[in-house]
Order: structure tokens, then sequence, then C-alpha cells
């Protein structure tokens, strides 16, 4: 892999990221930043430090947003006979009368 900065750049990098969002794994972060290097690499751009800290910001911004609600909102009941894409399902066939 041609590495247009040092390697030592990149724990810098991460460190600096865990510190801003230290609610997600130090694992996470530092995967973010490598696959961030590599992606901006694969691209074709020149890569420095600053950039892929940059987009890996995003990155992880991203994630911290995309978070779902917490479970004590209460979310409208679904009604009985809809499938997920919010069609209706067929009903079952009423009784006829009875000879």
């Amino acid at each position: 892999m041609l590495q247009t900065f040092p390697v030592q750049d990149l724990p810098k990098i991460s460190a600096r990221l865990h510190d801003e969002f230290s609610g997600l794994p130090r694992r996470r972060v530092e995967r973010c930043v490598s696959d961030t290097w590599n992606c901006i690499e694969h691209l074709g751009i020149t890569v420095t430090p600053d950039l892929v800290e940059r987009v890996a910001r995003e990155h992880l911004e991203a994630l911290v947003n995309s978070v779902p609600p917490s479970h004590q909102a209460r979310r409208p009941p679904r009604r009985a006979g809809t499938l997920i894409t919010g069609h209706r399902a067929v009903p079952p066939p009423r009784p006829g009368p009875r000879p």
C-alpha cells in the first residue's frame, strides 16, 4: 500500500477523534480512521492527515446521529394484517351462511 504520510499519524488522529467521540468504542474509531485513509487512497486523492481526520469525523458524527430514539419513546401500535411494506394482508375468507 502506498503511504503518503507516516503511519504514526493514524494513532494520533484516532486518539483525537476518540476524545471527541468518547461514547464510541476505541476500536471503532481506529477502524474508521484506517478505512477512511484506505478509501481516500483508493480514490487516487492525495492523502493527508487533515483530510483523513475531517472525513473520519464526518463519518463518526453520522454514526452518533443515527442512533435510534430511546426505547422509552412509544411507537404507535402496528395495525393487524399489515405487511412490512404497508400493504394489507389478504383477509381470511368470511364464513358463509350455514345450510
